[in-house]
């Protein structure tokens, strides 16, 4: 049997109740929960999807994937386009997706994204931590 409570602020923990075998007698556990990925996948849907939705969806969301690059799926964003994975989670330095949204493509093609506009510096910034942080989402 497992019961969820809430240390502090900082960290939920789970008490287990485990019967020790052969020895009869009930073991209290205590078994600390990562916030980090909860954090991670908040910071997805709170920021970065609506970054997303605002300036990408239109070429790569729903129906519309220009490049074969769709953004609108953990799935996808991880499968990347026709160029190749557009995300390396933990690096935003080798993701493509950071390169395109700060308007630093090659010259030969630079792909900057959006087309018509460059992203604010603060949204820039968001996508870039959250692809720093582990690119976590949800399913």
């Amino acid at each position: 049997m497992s019961k969820q409570w809430w240390c502090g602020r900082v960290m939920p923990v789970t008490l287990t109740f485990v019967g020790a075998i052969g020895l009869g007698a009930t073991a209290l556990l205590w078994q600390p929960r990562p916030v980090a990925a909860q954090a991670n996948t908040d910071m997805y849907v709170k920021t970065v999807q609506p970054i997303f939705a605002n300036n990408c969806y239109r070429c790569h969301g729903g129906d519309n994937h220009r490049g074969g690059l769709q953004l609108d799926s953990k799935a996808n964003i991880l499968k990347g386009g026709k160029d190749g994975p557009v995300v390396v989670p933990g690096h935003p330095e080798q993701s493509l997706l950071v390169t395109l949204i700060r308007h630093e493509g090659p010259a030969d093609d630079p792909k900057p994204m959006p087309p018509k506009g460059k992203l604010s510096d603060a949204d820039i910034a968001a996508v870039t931590a959250w692809i720093k942080a582990g690119a976590v989402m949800p399913d």
